[in-house]
């Protein structure tokens, strides 16, 4: 062989040089004392070659019979071929094995090429005696492995042909060889392939976990000992692609920027603390903005935490669509909660709605969002949510007479006299005058009364249920160990499950006519084509009430006409206004402003005027079948694929593999050729999509890599010491005392104290599980409806 050739001294070779060892070899060789050289004088007519050129082609050994002499008459490909070849002959045996010792060329022009390698089993050479004996092990040790075993083979390239031939061969192990069934546990046979990790990846993309996705492959291989690799294989592949490349907020914006080049109206917007971390992100579709500004009058939003690795706070924006269904309008991740976060959350929120505001909001209280929402959004009306005011008077006053009268005054139809009356009658009955909470709430009664907001917008909300539901059903979607590109990723294709339900919603909407159960039928007839499903079944019952109104007298004016009205065996009365010349309708209980549907007194005059269709004035547009209409331009940049497009040419080119592989593997000429085919297909592929990529970082620009946010620090989490290996441990803390050590159930306070949590300025508790506050809040958001 030409040219200078790097070996070890261990070996007793006629070349003179180093080599590379494998970082994880630990043990020396024993000198080579039977060896078969296959030298330059020996032509390939003088012995029978077997030439192997790829895992395909080891078929048609037979591993159990196979014998030294015939290994030795074995040429590869390359080395990797070589490398697999031994490893496939190990599991068969029931050994692994791993790289060691390697030579590389110092001939002009080839410097640094590997001209031959040693490939050993797994338990060759010793442990070193220090890994053993230290006085600082705080656990035990690991098994000892490594026994010595002197099985291994060398392999060489031939300069001639560039093959590679097996120049050395030993199988005397002196161990126990392992049974089958572990085979697929040991370290060189447990691989996850290309193949396998992007089936990883999709059902990742899916929402499956891993433990699903381990027994997913068991089920597809025919057992879990056929799979190939083990659970925690499958966890370290995701940190691997996890930890690859840029930080995991450069690889979020860069998700962030692949959206765009689909939706160009995709907004985001952050901002960075003193040390370049990421402090805040916010970010909305296309889709959430044409959503906001057909349903965007009234919003409301709740932060949670946990719902990524870092533990930051989720505020998500959502609203009510024609549907009756929870529509979002925007997503943030922020890593403080306090008024200035919640500001600048806002106001990048009017910057991605174009400077609209919407009309009515609903939150739960927090002093810090109602500051915010005051500051940013002074227009809109703030109120809070019901549910929540109950929750807090039980707590604050726990009176069971008060409670019924301060639901009274929460929820009740009542006027704003009545309800002074009510309100003072509890006070005095009770001795409130001086309870803090009692009188903050009396001075804020605008943002709950129902006496004091009627006439204002909302929808029909009086609760942040759909907020808590909301961030419940994204549990579903979203693990808490995702990081922050993982959440992206999966919070946009919640958006797109739930988009999907209201196209179905729109189907059931559109396909079929309603049952009807009145006598109005032109009212009826002409409400169902106008108004969608959803509303049509709350205005039928409207219709169904209209027969007990009667008009007590009429009066014309100059402007309009008036009716007095009043229902069947009720003493009381409302006044209904009809303007002639712009058939305008006003009434004095104020639900047609409050949920856009028209009353049952106002349906009782339509009656008594014999009208047949409903006035343009009293059909609100985002009830109808026409409030939703898909956006006109639905920009797809070229060479860009949508999701569901993508999909429908993944499963197409999965069945033609499918086939192709069937086809091809049935004759080995066939299965050479094609699988020559594509792996040329393959690499003309991939270099063209690296050109692609690599023509798009340019445009783009090389930016400052931007950190990872700091694990955020929120209610309840309790204090943090450091530990004496300088590790952070969360201390949790009695919530009766405040003392660590214990908990509330065995505080020495006793059980009979105040059991109230922690509360926010008004009073507010956010120790309750989500699923419990949506289904118990899920009852009281349409009392008022009941006309």
């Amino acid at each position: 062989m030409e040219g200078t050739e790097e070996v070890s001294s261990n070996f007793q070779e006629n070349v003179t040089a180093g080599v590379e060892e494998d970082p994880i070899e630990n043990g020396n060789f024993v000198a080579e004392t039977e060896s078969v050289p296959i030298g330059a004088s020996q032509s390939d007519d003088q012995r029978d070659v077997i030439f192997l050129d790829g895992i395909g082609s080891f078929g048609v050994i037979d591993f159990d019979a196979l014998r030294d002499e015939e290994i030795m008459m074995i040429e590869f490909v390359d080395l990797k071929t070589a490398y697999d070849f031994y490893n496939e002959y190990g599991r068969i045996k029931g050994f692994s094995i791993r790289r060691s010792k390697v030579g590389r060329c110092k001939k002009a022009g080839s410097e640094g090429n590997i001209i031959w390698q040693i490939f050993v089993c797994s338990r060759q050479g010793e442990r070193d005696a220090k890994h053993v004996h230290r006085n600082d092990r705080k656990m035990d040790p690991r098994p000892v492995t490594r026994c010595g075993c002197n099985a291994r083979i060398k392999v060489h390239v031939d300069s001639r042909n560039e093959r590679w031939y097996v120049d050395f061969f030993s199988d005397e192990h002196n161990h126990d060889m392992l049974e089958a069934r572990f085979r697929g546990m040991m370290q060189s046979h447990r691989a996850i392939k290309t193949g396998d990790l992007h089936q990883i990846n999709t059902m990742r993309s899916s929402g499956l976990r891993v433990p699903t996705i381990f027994r997913a492959f068991a089920n597809q291989n025919g057992g879990f000992e056929m799979v190939g690799f083990q659970v925690k294989d499958i966890y370290n592949a995701i940190e691997k692609q996890r930890r690859a490349g840029a930080s995991d907020t450069d690889n979020a914006l860069k998700y962030l920027q692949m959206l765009k080049r689909r939706d160009p109206c995709m907004f985001w917007k952050y901002s960075l603390d003193e040390q370049r971390r990421l402090h805040n992100i916010f970010w909305c579709d296309g889709a959430s903005q044409y959503d906001f500004n057909v349903f965007g009058d009234v919003m409301g939003f709740d932060a949670t935490y946990g719902r990524n690795k870092y533990k930051c706070l989720l505020v998500i924006f959502s609203g009510v669509d024609h549907h009756m269904r929870t529509v979002v309008f925007g997503c943030a991740v922020l890593s403080k909660e306090g008024e200035e976060s919640y500001v600048w959350l806002l106001r990048a929120f009017l910057e991605a709605m174009k400077g609209k505001a919407p009309k009515s909001v609903i939150t739960d209280g927090d002093q810090a969002m109602k500051s915010a929402i005051k500051a940013v959004f002074p227009e809109a009306h703030h109120r809070l949510c019901s549910w929540h005011l109950l929750r807090n008077a039980t707590a604050r006053v726990g009176i069971p007479r008060f409670m019924t009268k301060f639901r009274l005054c929460l929820m009740g139809d009542l006027e704003v006299d009545d309800f002074e009356d009510i309100w003072n009658d509890a006070v005095e009955e009770f001795g409130l005058q001086q309870n803090s909470w009692v009188k903050d709430m009396y001075e804020r009664k605008h943002m709950w009364s129902n006496a004091h907001i009627r006439g204002k917008f909302f929808a029909g909300l009086k609760t942040t249920s759909r907020c808590e539901a909301l961030n419940m059903q994204i549990g579903k979607f979203i693990h808490n160990g995702y990081n922050l590109r993982e959440f992206i990723e999966h919070f946009q294709q919640y958006l797109e499950f739930m988009r999907w339900r209201v196209v179905v919603a729109d189907y059931k909407s559109a396909y079929g006519e309603p049952v009807v159960k009145t006598r109005l039928e032109e009212l009826k007839r002409f409400a169902a084509a106008v108004y969608i499903r959803e509303v049509f079944v709350l205005f039928r019952e409207v219709l169904l009430l209209a027969s007990n109104v009667r008009v007590v007298s009429s009066k014309k004016t100059s402007t309009c006409t008036l009716f007095e009205v009043a229902m069947y065996c009720q003493g009381r009365s409302w006044n209904v206004s009809w303007g002639e010349i712009d058939d305008e309708f006003r009434c004095s209980c104020l639900r047609m402003k409050s949920f856009g549907i028209p009353c049952v007194h106002i349906v009782g005059v339509l009656v008594r005027l014999n009208m047949v269709v409903i006035p343009g004035s009293l059909i609100l547009g985002r009830w109808t079948k026409k409030a939703k209409q898909p956006p006109i331009n639905n920009h797809v940049f070229s060479g860009e694929i949508p999701d569901a497009a993508y999909m429908s040419m993944h499963a197409a080119m999965l069945d033609d593999c499918r086939e192709l592989v069937k086809l091809s593997c049935s004759n080995f000429e066939d299965y050479f050729e094609v699988k020559t085919k594509i792996a040329n297909e393959r690499d003309a592929l991939r270099e063209k999509i690296q050109k692609r990529l690599a023509t798009t970082a340019e445009g783009e620009g090389d930016n400052a890599s931007i950190h990872d946010p700091p694990r955020a620090r929120y209610k309840g989490c309790g204090r943090h010491v450091v530990t004496t290996r300088g590790r952070y441990r969360r201390v949790q803390c009695c919530r009766k005392c405040g003392k660590a050590g214990h908990n509330a159930r065995r505080c020495a306070i006793g059980n009979g104290e105040d059991t109230t949590h922690e509360l926010d300025a008004f009073g507010s508790l956010h120790n309750m599980d989500e699923s419990q506050e949506a289904e118990a809040s899920q009852q009281m958001e349409y009392d008022d409806l009941s006309f």
